[in-house]
């Protein structure tokens, strides 16, 4: 089959396994998701005065998700995004047909441009897709690329906020241990800042739904393509930035 025929606009038929009959028992959704692909945080916030868990769990084709909530904004819900375009574009689509209208991501992204260092917010204005899922959202000739309206809001938002960050084009892929050095380098070339595995698929989905989205990265590695040095890692600004970095992002919804 060619890639061509993954999406066509055309097939309005239905699809046979749907979003919204994934758990019937469940009630609706507030307006404002916020989906976060990184372990831990989420459920290290429930132990402070700013989320708390709902009662029952978002359940989606592959798995579930605790639904976190926030005590001062009743329009807002949060989930922790597994790993991989397929797992979190499922669980975002069974969330927006239980009533999210707006979508906020925030990935954690590879440094791609060598000038990034772990800790380092990203902004992304368009993906490059090199994962499989959005391409049965989208035709293969259309980049998948957030809201701009919500994009200039959210810088706007991190300037106000005296946030640092690099705007510019990202990729996701679906194939880590092909990320070689070589692609890395190619990457590196067209002005690519940095590579994770599901924003544009995830910009995808959204499009094709025709619900808004916006996206952050906070940068998680940094690692030499020349094999003489490590991996560089600074966990304690890493997980600095990204709580900051959801706290941020939380305080947007608030604008909607």
């Amino acid at each position: 089959m060619r890639r061509e025929s993954w999406f066509n606009p055309e097939d309005k038929s239905q699809s046979v396994i749907r979003p919204e009959l994934q758990d019937k028992s469940s009630n609706d959704l507030p307006s404002n998701l916020l989906a976060v692909f990184s372990q831990n945080l989420l459920s290290e916030l429930t132990n402070t005065e700013v989320l708390y868990e709902e009662s029952f769990p978002l359940r989606f084709f592959g798995g579930e998700s605790t639904l976190y909530r926030s005590p001062k904004n009743e329009n807002f819900v949060a989930i922790e995004g597994a790993i991989s375009a397929p797992i979190g574009v499922s669980a975002i689509q069974t969330a927006v047909a239980r009533g999210v209208r707006r979508v906020f991501v925030l990935g954690l992204c590879g440094a791609v441009d060598d000038s990034l260092n772990v800790g380092d917010l990203v902004l992304p204005t368009c993906c490059q897709r090199e994962e499989g899922t959005s391409f049965h959202y989208l035709p293969p000739t259309v980049d998948a690329a957030p809201d701009r309206n919500m994009r200039e809001l959210l810088a706007n938002h991190l300037d106000k906020h005296n946030f640092l960050y690099r705007e510019g084009k990202t990729v996701s892929t679906d194939a880590p241990y092909r990320q070689t050095i070589n692609t890395e380098l190619t990457w590196r070339k067209n002005g690519i800042l940095g590579v994770d595995m599901e924003m544009s698929a995830v910009f995808a989905l959204c499009e094709h739904l025709e619900i808004p989205c916006v996206g952050l990265f906070v940068v998680s590695d940094a690692h030499d393509l020349t094999e003489k040095m490590d991996w560089k890692w600074n966990k304690q600004l890493f997980e600095k930035n990204l709580k900051n970095s959801f706290n941020l992002l939380m305080k947007l919804t608030e604008l909607f």
